[in-house]
């Protein structure tokens, strides 16, 4: 379960190099699946909620989304 103000870090996409090790602190809920989150710059961003891993799901690092590349 995805909670204010706690910290969590991005799922990664599966294909795609990511160094992002970063993570995000939950300041708010725009909606039922989205949050708005602060990096440690003060920076914010808006994510589903099912791109933070979840701590109940640790294990579950990857997003189901799927990305095409087109040349």
């Amino acid at each position: 379960m995805i909670e204010l103000g706690e910290k969590y870090k991005l799922k990664k996409i599966r294909g795609f190099e990511n160094s992002d090790n970063e993570y995000y602190k939950v300041i708010g809920f725009y909606n039922f699946e989205t949050v708005i989150c602060e990096n440690s710059y003060g920076e914010r961003f808006v994510f589903m909620k099912e791109f933070l891993i979840d701590p109940q799901k640790p294990d579950d690092i990857y997003s189901d989304l799927i990305l095409e590349r087109k040349e």
